[in-house]
């Protein structure tokens, strides 16, 4: 299996992947979002993300696994300071007991590492779903900063 760049040919089975996690997403706060989508934006927002961030594909014998998307964002306070935060880490459900994942996880770390080191980023973010699979980033060398919430209703 290989960890590669995703290019533009990619972005059909991107997409695919895409719609499966919208579909996992806990609240199914995207299913009817995802089955609905407008094509032509979302070309569009890969593109932006492949020129302003980071893409990954995990690939084996032509078909893609996985895919890793993260996007450069300036601080709120201070503007020059920018972070690479991880937007989507998928892995297609009939590979998750394989390597997949974690090789993405991987190559994000060091790739953020040495933009970090060549002062591109002052650092990089991961976050996980709360029906994510069990994975300790603390272990691995990440810290936990946060947590987001989303409200329900009383």
């Amino acid at each position: 299996m290989k960890i590669r760049h995703s290019v533009t040919q990619d972005d059909d089975s991107i997409i695919q992947c895409l719609i499966k996690f919208a579909d996992y997403q806990p609240l199914g706060r995207l299913k009817v979002e995802a089955k609905e989508y407008n094509d032509h934006h979302l070309r569009k927002i890969l593109d932006a993300i492949r020129k302003r961030g980071l893409m990954l594909v995990a690939e084996h014998k032509g078909e893609i696994r996985g895919v890793f998307m993260a996007i450069l964002s300036p601080d709120i306070w201070v503007p020059q300071m920018k972070t690479l935060s991880e937007l989507v880490w998928w892995v297609n459900p009939e590979y998750r007991d394989t390597t997949t994942g974690y090789r993405l996880l991987q190559e994000y770390t060091k790739i953020g590492k040495q933009m970090v080191k060549d002062k591109q980023i002052a650092n990089f973010t991961m976050t996980l779903l709360e029906n994510s699979p069990q994975i300790d980033l603390e272990k691995r060398g990440w810290a936990k900063i946060e947590s987001n919430y989303v409200y329900q209703g009383e």
